[in-house]
């Protein structure tokens, strides 16, 4: 869907289905990216439920500072 990638300065808006695991692909996606500076924007979920999240994701293979 993203014909050959991330574009450095690009937005990419991700749509579907509640439920689907969006919020957690995004998430451990913005873990992963180290060397990359990543604007994380929820409208639906509080600070402290994303940073649940991602202590759940840190403790399967990340590290999370907040």
């Amino acid at each position: 869907m993203l014909g050959g990638g991330i574009v450095p300065g690009s937005l990419i808006l991700l749509g579907g289905d509640p439920g689907i695991g969006k919020s957690t692909l995004l998430l451990q996606f913005a873990l992963s990216s180290k060397r990359k500076k990543i604007l994380y924007v929820s409208g639906e979920e509080s600070e402290k439920q994303i940073k649940m999240r991602a202590e759940r994701i840190n403790k399967n293979s990340f590290r999370v500072l907040f």
